[in-house]
């Protein structure tokens, strides 16, 4: 049963990046936004996400640090990583917030995107991470070896979670094959777990605290697993606005990394945001657990996720770090 439908999964996925490949052959690219006005900042149009991984940006924008750039954000709240790579190429948006394995199977199929900037890591353990696997009060699982011949939940068959899943498996020992991966949104974790329709699920902030506050643990951190303060998300524009638009992209960068640490450095502030621009109760915010936030594009770790991708056959040929990285 979980075979089909990862085929499934998967003839969607790459249905979406035929979609982006198209605009590119059409000749669609960036629009003019991110010209300089002499008499007013320059508008940078932003294609993110509903999730708390997005605080930095936000953040950024209520201390200041791109309106000290000659910039005004014009965020635009998407709900996936294939949505923005589509906008970023047809030139809806100048910069965009997606994972690196978004971006690489993009650019691993002539896509032209690039990264700018990095966003944010997972936590250290499975004590701090925010993007984990969750099972319910009373389970059996306390090792990945207990995961063998039980159904998995993941978000998306054959996406990003799955790649790092099957790498993070790998490395404990266990053959990802005798895993029945099943999809389940974030969201529908918590009921799935107590309906018994899984036995361990992966999901991200908040819906790890709702598991938790349920009685459910975390039973396994992949990401940590594979290192501590896994690069996650990241900024991304099209190669046309990068060339088009260098002191845009420049004083963007600069803004950027300067939000990041400041989201890094100050974690009640970075509560505080969250649900300014999410569905997240603030009690919630209080409560849960951060992603990283860092500045830094950790390279090693980049060309590890792209070799993730060419050995799960998620693309023929991944770009290395130094090619998905602009210029």
């Amino acid at each position: 049963m979980g075979e089909p439908r990862r085929r499934g999964a998967r003839v969607r996925a790459v249905a979406a990046l035929a979609a982006v490949v198209a605009l590119v052959a059409t000749g669609c690219g960036g629009g003019d936004s991110g010209g300089a006005d002499p008499e007013g900042p320059t508008t940078v149009r932003v294609g993110t996400l509903p999730i708390a991984n997005a605080a930095g940006m936000y953040l950024g924008m209520e201390q200041g640090f791109f309106a000290e750039e000659g910039l005004q954000i014009e965020p635009t709240v998407l709900q996936g990583g294939n949505e923005i790579v589509t906008g970023l190429v047809s030139g809806d948006y100048d910069v965009g917030f997606v994972g690196y394995i978004s971006a690489g199977v993009a650019a691993g199929r002539n896509v032209p995107v690039c990264v700018l900037t990095a966003s944010d890591a997972t936590g250290t353990t499975a004590e701090d991470d925010w993007q984990v696997m969750v099972a319910g009060p009373g389970n059996t699982i306390s090792s990945p070896q207990d995961l063998v011949g039980s159904p998995v939940g993941i978000n998306a068959l054959g996406g990003v979670a799955e790649v790092l899943i099957r790498a993070a498996l790998d490395r404990e020992g266990v053959d990802p094959a005798s895993v029945e991966f099943i999809e389940v949104p974030f969201p529908e974790v918590p009921a799935a777990i107590a309906g018994g329709r899984v036995a361990a699920a992966y999901t991200a902030e908040p819906f790890v605290t709702t598991v938790l506050d349920q009685g459910g643990e975390v039973v396994f951190a992949p990401q940590s697993a594979l290192a501590p303060e896994y690069p996650n998300g990241a900024y991304a524009a099209s190669r046309q606005f990068v060339q088009g638009e260098p002191d845009t992209v420049e004083r963007f960068t600069r803004a950027m990394e300067r939000s990041l640490d400041h989201a890094r450095d100050n974690p009640d502030a970075v509560r505080a945001t969250i649900p300014t621009f999410t569905q997240i109760p603030a009690e919630l915010a209080e409560r849960m657990r951060l992603p990283v936030f860092t500045s830094e594009l950790d390279r090693a770790a980049i060309d590890e996720q792209m070799g993730f991708m060419a050995q799960y056959g998620v693309v023929e040929e991944a770009p290395t770090a130094d090619e998905l990285i602009c210029d």
